[in-house]
């Protein structure tokens, strides 16, 4: 009969310490769904005679490596653009096309769905629309057939 509570107790503490994490990681998923294929961008103007910075993300439903290996390609098709750094282990990529470099960072939420970033230089009046970075972002989501939009 002892053996029986102990087995009982220790079950319903494993239970319990489970079941925080399912609606957790539920809204998690949800969050993330609303989120697929939306490109968030931010920029910051140059000043002082730095270049200014931008910076686009958007969230896919693929995995890491399939995103990374998909920007790599692309960038080794690109002839204007020249490949500073590759690291596939850590997803990092940096490019340069003329006097500006970016950096790409691929980074896993689970097995099929990851987060794509791009930091790299801005363009003087650069836009959301008009950017580089959102423009590369754009390639590796159609490379990817995937449907991606400039968020608001």
């Amino acid at each position: 009969m002892m053996r029986l509570m102990t087995v009982l107790a220790v079950s319903v503490g494993i239970l319990l310490g489970v079941m925080p994490l399912t609606p957790a990681e539920a809204q998690w998923v949800f969050v993330a769904r609303k989120a697929l294929g939306r490109i968030h961008q931010m920029t910051q103007p140059p000043q002082d005679g730095r270049a200014g910075y931008d910076f686009a993300t958007v969230i896919l439903d693929a995995p890491a490596d399939k995103v990374f290996s998909t920007a790599l390609e692309a960038a080794r098709k690109n002839t204007s653009v020249l490949i500073l750094m590759q690291d596939p282990g850590a997803r990092r990529l940096q490019i340069s096309e003329g006097d500006r470099t970016a950096t790409l960072n691929v980074v896993p939420f689970n097995d099929d769905v990851s987060q794509l970033m791009i930091a790299g230089h801005a363009g003087p009046g650069e836009g959301p629309t008009s950017s580089l970075v959102v423009q590369a972002v754009m390639r590796v989501c159609k490379e990817m057939n995937r449907h991606c939009e400039v968020s608001n």
